[in-house]
């Protein structure tokens, strides 16, 4: 399914046509395209002009394309008018448009117009919160449905004391509860649908840390890492704070335009300090949900094993749940292979469309090994990190994968961040403390930008390999690429988030060079041609300023073709119930954070 279907059209001037259509013996004639505009307010929204052509009958509006037929792709068909606005299903290649006009002798081709940088700046969406405020982190995490309709925007330090679906958004009585806002797409603009709170919520347990929504947009899960309940399972006792930062998730349901929450999940062997919801993923249904908890502890491996030992400080864990109506049910408890202590095991997980695969990353884990299945044994690599791939075949998990980087170091932290594609055969893995000085496939040896961060791509095409890896064309130290990644559904677009690069460029394909404005944040958008990964755009805020963390969190649809951005540090101050175009340059409200739409 395409992101954003084109619903919003509006045909504004009426064409002229002076002759008897069922007389028409002459080919449209020449004409001019003459421009393409951005509509004020209106996200991925333009007007599209031309001249009349006379004997036209009507007109298309096309993207060029040369596989297509009159090289033409069709936007929108059967035109009875000079003039059409269109909110464009993606914003992000520098594409070209030209009008087709038509008639029963043939057909004539406008000119063509390019979609510039310029005019996609002005038709960036912008999104804050209609209780905007300091130090907010709106857009620490971030989820999209397949169809680019739904949107969910976490903001960890919302501090409002209310609880459900309800809650006043207005009280500011519960420092760092958390909250979750929901936005519909609707006219060309992100409206605010819900303000969720967490049923029990309480000061600190920032609820939103990580968010998920289904394909459909239907099912949401929403993670609080440093809920302190002691209840353990379904639905219990969320009354007691006596286990401090163990951590819960909570799943939403909607119908039609509200949303309930229908469960309260919690570890089944929940302990302080777990961070049980620091990360998840629901498959496309919203039936399976996989949850990490990178602070578990147990010694054990594997799938199901004793929970009763909790002598391996931090090795992580991770949680399987299953949904039938409106039940949830804990079907597994997954542990590494090599559960060792501080390996985080957790930290980020991703799961396919259908649940039959799911990855999960350890960035602390601190084997030396490379590549796939190799020795898991020695720790002579801290913080190198690793990820785990998993089958779930008839509900039965199956380590399948233990997938090291091409050249494993100490404090890499590969697995910080993983993505999988629909089908699970293609998978991202970011190294955000990565430190080679290198392009795409370079040297991966050269350590002499600290931080810098690499992301490596998997396929499972013809056995599971390493198929690229991944650096940012303006490679700078400390930019941290790799920080967030996404997959889109067919595993050859990927967005990485750097939330600490530095250029001072606004929009697409600026300048990135320019190194002036400190961890204001970029984001490179990939694509898989003939086999081969190259950036194809590079991305950055419309309001540019340093410290903003632009790219610390980000999600792309279905079809890749909408991206959401947070950057949790913007700081502007205004309040809105919708989505504008033009992002506001004041800095009075530190932190605040901001949602940016392509």
């Amino acid at each position: 399914m395409v992101c954003l279907l084109r619903t919003f059209m509006l045909c504004i001037v009426l064409a002229g046509c002076h002759h008897d259509k069922n007389e028409t013996s002459a080919a449209p004639t020449a004409f001019n395209f003459t421009s393409i505009e951005p509509l004020t307010g209106a996200v991925k929204s333009f007007d599209f002009q031309w001249q009349e052509s006379e004997f036209a009958d009507a007109y298309t509006l096309c993207q060029k394309s040369v596989l297509a037929s009159n090289e033409c792709e069709p936007i929108l068909e059967n035109i009875a008018a000079t003039s059409v606005t269109v909110a464009l299903e993606q914003i992000l290649n520098d594409d070209t448009f030209f009008i087709l006009a038509k008639n029963s002798a043939g057909t004539a081709k406008s000119n063509d117009l390019m979609l510039s940088p310029s005019l996609i700046q002005n038709s960036i969406g912008f999104i804050k919160p209609q209780n905007n405020d300091s130090l907010d982190e709106f857009g620490h995490a971030l989820a999209i449905s397949d169809d680019g309709l739904t949107l969910a925007v976490g903001a960890i330090n919302e501090s409002s004391s209310g609880t459900g679906v309800t809650a006043d958004p207005k009280d500011n009585s519960a420092k760092s509860s958390g909250a979750v806002y929901m936005f519909q797409y609707l006219n060309g603009k992100w409206e605010l649908n819900a303000f969720l709170k967490a049923s029990n919520s309480g000061a600190g347990d920032q609820f939103g840390y990580s968010v998920s929504v289904s394909g459909n947009g239907q099912i949401l899960a929403v993670g609080a890492l440093q809920e302190s309940s002691n209840a353990r399972g379904i639905n219990g006792n969320q009354a007691d704070n006596s286990n401090p930062l163990s951590g819960a998730v909570y799943v939403f349901h909607r119908q039609g335009s509200t949303w309930q929450q229908k469960a309260y999940l919690k570890a089944s062997n929940s302990d302080a300090l777990d961070a049980f919801g620091f990360s998840l993923s629901l498959n496309f249904d919203g039936t399976l949900l996989i949850v990490g908890a990178p602070g578990e502890s147990a010694v054990t491996t594997g799938i199901d094993g004793d929970t009763s030992n909790n002598a391996a400080q931090y090795s992580g864990a991770s949680y399987l749940f299953e949904r039938k109506g409106d039940s949830w049910t804990q079907l597994h408890y997954v542990k590494a292979s090599n559960t060792d202590s501080n390996d985080s095991f957790g930290y980020d997980v991703s799961m396919s469309r259908d649940g039959t695969k799911f990855a999960i990353g350890a960035p602390g884990e601190a084997s030396g090994s490379m590549g796939i299945n190799n020795v898991q044994s020695d720790n002579s690599k801290v913080d190198s990190g690793a990820v785990y791939v998993f089958s779930n075949i008839a509900g039965l998990p199956k380590q399948e994968f233990y997938v090291k980087a091409s050249n494993t170091d100490q404090n890499d932290q590969f697995g910080f961040s993983v993505t999988l594609n629909n089908d699970g055969r293609v998978m991202g893995v970011g190294a955000y403390q990565e430190a080679a000085d290198t392009t795409v496939n370079g040297d991966q040896f050269n350590n002499s930008a600290a931080d810098a961060g690499a992301v490596y791509i998997f396929s499972e095409d013809s056995g599971f390999k390493q198929e690229a890896y991944l650096k940012a064309s303006n490679v700078n130290a400390s930019d941290r690429f790799g920080y967030d990644i996404n997959l889109d559904s067919a595993g050859e677009l990927l967005a990485v988030g750097s939330p600490q690069e530095s250029s001072s460029a606004l929009g697409v394909q600026g300048d990135e060079l320019l190194n002036d404005a400190p961890l204001s944040g970029a984001v490179y958008l990939f694509k898989k041609e003939e086999n081969e990964w190259l950036q194809e755009t590079y991305i950055k805020a419309t309001n540019t300023e340093a410290g903003d963390n632009f790219g610390q969190s980000l999600a792309l649809c279905g079809a890749g073709e909408s991206l959401a951005v947070g950057a949790i540090k913007e700081s502007s101050d205004v309040t809105l119930n919708s989505s504008q175009t033009n992002a506001p340059l004041d800095n009075s409200l530190a932190n605040s954070g901001a949602v940016y739409f392509y």
